[in-house]
């Protein structure tokens, strides 16, 4: 199941970018900055995934999703099972969750990483 890069612009004009999970139909991971993005691939995928990034990178600022499926961010998110109980939440309150990272783990096992 793929996961794809995510951006979004907040309303004083800063880009953030999060991770969806296809499999979860969920966010995962909270917003954060492109160098912080980077740092994640680099991270996961290694020097040699690195090189799909940047295009990956431009399909999620010119439409919010890397997806080559969906045509929006908005159209990615919707059917979500991102709230309690694996409930929809709209886009605004997704928005708001990933802005605002809980201080401590809902799972002491199950961090998501910002």
């Amino acid at each position: 199941m793929p996961t794809y890069i995510c951006s979004f612009e907040k309303p004083e004009g800063v880009r953030r970018f999060f991770l969806w999970s296809t499999f979860v139909d969920a966010p995962v991971s909270y917003a954060c900055s492109i160098a912080e993005l980077e740092d994640y691939y680099r991270d996961m995928y290694g020097q040699a995934g690195m090189g799909a990034l940047p295009a990956r990178i431009e399909r999620a600022i010119s439409k919010g999703t890397s997806s080559f499926i969906d045509e929006s961010l908005h159209d990615l998110v919707r059917g979500n099972r991102a709230g309690p109980d694996e409930t929809e939440l709209t886009y605004d309150e997704l928005i708001e969750y990933i802005m605002n990272p809980p201080t401590e783990p809902a799972d002491a096992g199950s961090e998501v990483k910002k």
